[in-house]
C-alpha cells in the first residue's frame, strides 16, 4: 500500500473514501495525435503498412480491440493475441519518441487543479482507461500527471472497458481493504458512461475530447461539463 493511501485511510477511514478513476485520452490530456502515429509507424515497421489504422475509430476504445480491428480488416491472418501483443510491444517502443515531437500535446484545463485538490481530500484517485498501463504512463509524464495515479484499470487487463474498470475498481479494494462506495468514473465519451454504469459507477462526462457537450449530455451522465475547470465537478467529488 502506497504512503499517500495509508495516511489518508489513518486520517479518514476507508469506509469514507471514494474512489474517482479517469479516462487518459480526452479526459486528461490531448496526445496531439501522437498515439495515432505511434501506431502506424509500428504496423508500418512491423507489416510495411502505415495505413492500417486509417478508418479505425481510437475514440472510446482499448489498445487491443483498436489493433484487432486493424488487423481483422487489412491483415486477417495476423489477427491473434500474440500479433495484437508484438503490435503493442513495438508502438510503446515508438510512442514516447513520438509524443515528445507533437506540438498539439496539452493537459487539459482544470486538470492539474483538481487532480492536486483531489489529493488534499478524501479521494483515492486511479486510472480507468483504454491504454495500456506503459502507454498511459508516456501520455500522462510530458503533462507531470503520474505521481497522481498509483493505481488504475488498463488495457492490458481487458478488451473491455467495463471490464477494464473492474480490474480498478478491484485494485482500489485492495488498498482500501474493502469494496469502494459509488465509485465515479470520469471521461469524455459515451463509451465511458456505458462501461461505468456497468460497474455500478457513477459518472462525469467532459466534452474536451471529440464529443459535444449536448451529445454527451443527450446519455444522461450524473454531470456533463465543458471543461474539469467547472466547479461543479470538484463540488460532485467532495459530495
Amino acid at each position: 500500500m502506497t504512503r499517500l493511501v495509508s495516511r489518508r485511510r489513518a486520517l479518514v477511514g476507508a469506509s469514507q473514501m471514494d474512489v474517482v478513476l479517469f479516462d487518459v485520452d480526452g479526459t486528461l490530456v490531448d496526445a496531439g495525435g501522437s498515439g495515432r502515429r505511434a501506431i502506424s509507424l509500428a504496423s508500418e515497421a512491423l507489416y510495411g503498412r502505415y495505413d492500417l489504422f486509417d478508418e479505425v475509430t481510437f475514440d472510446g476504445g482499448t489498445d487491443r480491440n483498436i489493433c484487432k480491428s486493424a488487423l481483422a480488416k487489412h491483415l486477417p491472418a495476423s489477427c491473434n493475441d500474440l500479433e495484437v501483443e508484438r503490435l503493442l510491444a513495438k508502438y510503446v517502443e515508438l510512442l514516447a519518441s513520438t509524443l515528445a515531437k507533437a506540438p498539439g500535446y496539452r493537459v487539459y484545463p482544470g486538470v492539474h487543479a483538481l487532480l492536486d485538490r483531489l489529493a488534499r481530500t478524501r479521494a483515492l484517485v486511479g486510472l480507468g482507461t483504454g491504454n495500456i498501463e506503459k502507454g498511459a504512463r508516456i501520455k500522462l509524464e510530458r503533462g507531470g500527471l503520474n505521481p497522481h495515479f498509483s493505481f488504475g484499470g488498463f488495457g492490458d487487463d481487458a478488451e473491455e472497458r467495463a471490464a477494464i474498470l473492474r480490474h480498478g475498481l478491484q485494485r482500489a479494494e485492495r488498498l482500501l481493504g474493502q469494496a469502494p462506495r459509488a465509485p465515479w468514473v470520469v471521461g469524455d465519451t459515451p463509451r465511458d458512461l456505458e462501461a461505468a454504469r456497468a460497474v455500478g459507477a457513477r459518472v462525469i462526462l467532459v466534452s474536451t475530447g471529440s464529443f459535444g457537450l449536448a451529445e454527451l449530455q443527450s446519455h444522461a451522465p450524473d454531470l456533463c461539463v465543458e471543461s474539469l475547470e467547472d466547479p461543479r465537478v470538484a463540488q460532485a467529488l467532495d459530495a
